[in-house]
């Protein structure tokens, strides 16, 4: 049997990050695991240089914001009797992501995916593929939108 100790889960505070969430922490239960929870704060130009002279205050609050956020998730999961902790963490998200797991010896990582597809897949790619593709543990990926369905008295393409 697999022994699982530790979980990475990074989350955006999207509702999918969040069921993604809620999926880790009931994984977690019967291995009595301890629940990382992350958020990646993206490098990038955060806003206009006429507006915001520095970048980096524009990052410096994304992080405090995401860090009191955390807090209020690390708090909740705790009253639940979840061993959690919670870190945030500049860069490329999938290879931060990456990154941490490596870090802490991650067992699993529980991921969200949108289900992009088409041009907003291949314009924003995907954070879940991307991490899939470079771990080195198992990825448990939640998905959380529904599959179109096909509509009624839709014809088979060998008709």
């Amino acid at each position: 049997m697999m022994a699982i100790e530790r979980i990475l889960v990074p989350i955006d505070f999207s509702p999918s990050s969040l069921r993604a969430l809620d999926e880790a922490v009931e994984f977690s239960r019967p291995y009595e695991a301890q629940v990382v929870v992350m958020f990646v704060v993206e490098r990038g130009y955060y806003g206009s240089p006429l507006l915001v002279p520095d970048p980096k205050v524009i990052g410096a609050k994304l992080e405090k914001a995401a860090t009191a956020r955390l807090s209020r998730i690390q708090q909740q999961l705790e009253r639940r009797g979840v061993d959690c902790r919670t870190v945030v963490r500049f860069g490329v998200a999938y290879q931060a992501i990456l990154d941490e797991a490596e870090k802490i010896n991650a067992n699993l990582i529980v991921i969200a995916t949108h289900g992009r597809t088409g041009i907003a897949h291949f314009l924003l790619g995907s954070v879940a593929e991307r991490v899939i593709r470079g771990a080195s543990c198992p990825v448990l990926v939640i998905r959380t939108v529904a599959r179109p369905r096909a509509k009624k008295g839709n014809q088979s393409a060998t008709k």
